[in-house]
């Protein structure tokens, strides 16, 4: 079995190097179908030799999908960048990149710092981490694997109380929800569902105050969309093909009557009452956890989280906003998926990401 299992992983790659070779030979004797426009020097060129070549390659993407698709189907696997698991799941590979203690205790520093700053201007932080799928869905895709994050997650927590920073405990919230979906199958993120619980137990915590604003909650269309997970398998052409399908959420957004637009720091004497800062778990209206804070703590929330850049670069970019010494909020909830402790990238704020 480990040599047919190695046998097929040796085949895919010749067969698409094999691929590359005839593409590519073929361009050599036909030449480029245009001319390179632009100059080196400011990339102009490159982009539009790169352009050039793709429209050279016209079963390039076809050839992708399909050896993606393949090898899924005949080892389950996907590239670097996933970790399939049972019954079309897929995990992110950082959630299998543990954190080793430095790390923890750096992000933990990082955040203490921001702590610093925000009670210098009178406000209170309030963390709310975000545990890792694979430790929630670890029957989908390793025991050893899922309690490594829990870990994770519980040694985080352990760290910023240490610091003297103020968290909610989220994850007996998404651990006991039962058969209701908290986190995508094929996608990193979590379900309208999942960031209502999240919602409700910050709501619960006693760490922030409810207000007295009412929303109601009214939904959306219904959203299908491909997991951002499956790109690292295969083409969305082939996904279907394989299990892995299109998902559907419901999301919705908190309505108030008569309630005026804000911007983010909408006067001098009207300073913010409650941001949100984190990643695309809050950015992203799909997963609708901005309404779900609305609703469960009977406040308006500015909502500041950015996508694609991780933790801890939008809380800098929050914290260099020039009018913040003018008008601070009273609180910030920042939003900090755990599964970002062991890739230092995200923490140092030297490289954006897939957040």
């Amino acid at each position: 079995m480990q040599m047919m299992l190695k046998a097929i992983r040796t085949s895919v790659p010749i067969l698409f190097l094999g691929y590359a070779l005839f593409v590519n030979v073929d361009i050599f004797e036909k030449g480029l179908p245009g001319t390179v426009k632009g100059d080196f020097v400011s990339g102009k060129a490159a982009t539009s030799l790169g352009a050039l070549y793709g429209k050279a390659q016209p079963h390039r993407k076809t050839a992708v999908g399909l050896i993606g698709a393949a090898r899924y189907e005949l080892i389950g696997e996907g590239r670097d960048g996933v970790t399939a698991g049972d019954d079309g799941w897929l995990f992110t590979d950082e959630e299998f990149d543990r954190a080793t203690p430095s790390e923890i205790k750096t992000a933990a520093g990082v955040v203490a710092d921001v702590k610093a700053q925000l009670n210098a201007l009178g406000t209170k932080l309030v963390v709310v981490p975000v545990p890792a799928k694979i430790d929630i869905y670890r029957d989908h895709g390793g025991e050893q694997a899922g309690q490594a994050m829990e870990d994770q997650y519980r040694a985080f927590r352990a760290a910023l109380t240490d610091e003297g920073v103020t968290t909610v405990d989220t994850r007996p919230a998404l651990a006991d929800a039962g058969p209701d979906p908290v986190f995508l199958t094929r996608d990193t993120h979590w379900t309208p569902q999942g960031a209502a619980r999240v919602a409700k137990a910050v709501a619960q915590s006693g760490k922030i105050s409810h207000g007295d604003t009412v929303f109601k909650k009214v939904p959306a269309r219904p959203k299908e969309f491909m997991g951002d997970l499956v790109s690292f398998v295969t083409t969305d052409d082939f996904a279907p093909s394989v299990g892995l399908g299109p998902e559907r959420v419901t999301p919705y957004v908190a309505e108030e009557k008569g309630a005026e637009k804000k911007g983010i720091f909408a006067s001098d004497d009207a300073p913010i009452d409650t941001v949100l800062v984190g990643t695309s778990y809050s950015a992203n209206k799909s997963w609708s956890f901005v309404p779900a804070l609305k609703i469960a703590l009977g406040r308006d929330i500015l909502n500041l989280a950015e996508e694609g850049r991780g933790p801890i670069e939008p809380m800098n970019a929050f914290l260099s906003e020039p009018k913040l010494d003018d008008a601070p909020p009273a609180r910030v909830i920042w939003e900090f998926p755990i599964r970002y402790l062991g890739e230092p990238r995200y923490i140092d704020g030297k490289e954006a990401g897939n957040a």
